[in-house]
């Protein structure tokens, strides 16, 4: 009896912890974390990367690409005429000061070549220029230099002994009374300054003053048939063509020519020529702008007798 008794409740005990005899509850239901939907934060798209413009060079091309008609020269009666006019402008002499001192231009102020990239922030901007050197070369190069600048400059043709010293008349023209800059201020971009005032630091100090190549150099040169310098004529096409110094290429001079700089090879010097000396000196000083090593052929291609190549008895070829 107390056997079956026991087994019982052992069938009691046990219904009860297993499955509560029939009297079945459900677990929980499982409860679902709700999702909420998050958009992630919009982040700006980095801007794109610009490339910084090299504002030396973009002036620099930019000479030839907006080159005036009267391609930044001027003749000596037509500046006499603007003076008789009473027009509004300024006349730069880059002679050394004890030459000015002798006798000038009315009116001109003395910024002797070497001082002239220290003194672009004192020289306007909103008048017309006009310089004047010796014989025309150097006040050519300052010339474009002024340009690039962001001074509207012209150069005086033939400068002090070869133009304004041989016009008829000139005497009128001419004083010893020194004329100054009034001190105002005409910022230039830091960087075209910057590259301004290296060039005459350097055209000062070149083993060639001023980047002027002695004709006698490339004679030499010419004759060893050397390809260690690019010489390149910047004469008419038919000038050119009736001939020319052997070995130079050919970029006519003017308006749009900085197209074809690319041709000009870039690992030697370019002695750069032309008739006289003058608008050489303009294109390799654009050129030196733009990184080349460039140099402008003294006197030009000259006139037999007269000076520059022809001048100096050498020869002259077609093909």
């Amino acid at each position: 009896m107390k056997k079956l008794l026991a087994l019982s409740l052992t069938f009691v005990l046990t219904c009860g912890l297993i499955t509560g005899c029939g009297n079945k509850t459900e677990a929980p239901a499982e409860t679902q974390t709700p999702v909420v939907e998050t958009s992630a934060p919009e982040t700006e798209a980095p801007e794109a990367e610009v490339p910084e413009t090299d504002v030396v060079a973009e002036a620099a091309m930019g000479y030839f690409a907006n080159f005036p008609e009267d391609r930044h020269m001027i003749g000596v009666p037509d500046l006499f005429a603007k003076m008789d006019a009473g027009e509004d402008m300024l006349i730069i002499d880059i002679r050394a000061a004890e030459d000015y001192a002798a006798g000038h231009l009315k009116g001109a102020v003395n910024v002797p070549y070497a001082t002239v990239g220290e003194s672009l922030d004192i020289i306007p901007d909103d008048i017309p220029i006009f310089v004047n050197c010796y014989s025309g070369q150097t006040s050519s190069q300052t010339v474009a230099l002024l340009n690039v600048a962001g001074k509207y400059a012209t150069n005086i043709q033939g400068g002090f002994n070869n133009g304004i010293s041989t016009a008829e008349n000139y005497e009128n023209y001419i004083t010893t009374e020194e004329a100054t800059l009034s001190g105002d201020e005409y910022p230039v971009d830091p960087a075209i300054k910057a590259a301004i005032v290296d060039y005459y630091a350097k055209a000062t100090s070149d083993t060639f003053k001023s980047f002027n190549f002695p004709v006698e150099s490339l004679g030499e040169l010419v004759e060893a048939e050397s390809d260690d310098y690019t010489i390149l004529s910047i004469r008419s096409a038919e000038d050119y063509a009736k001939g020319h110094i052997a070995g130079a290429m050919n970029i006519p001079f003017g308006k749009g020519m900085q197209e074809s700089f690319s041709t000009i090879p870039t690992d030697k010097p370019v002695i750069v020529y032309c008739y006289s000396g003058q608008t050489s000196s303009q294109t390799m000083t654009i050129l030196r702008m733009l990184g080349y090593e460039a140099y402008s052929l003294a006197g030009g291609m000259g006139t037999e007798g007269k000076g520059g190549w022809l001048g100096a008895g050498l020869p002259v070829v077609t093909e």
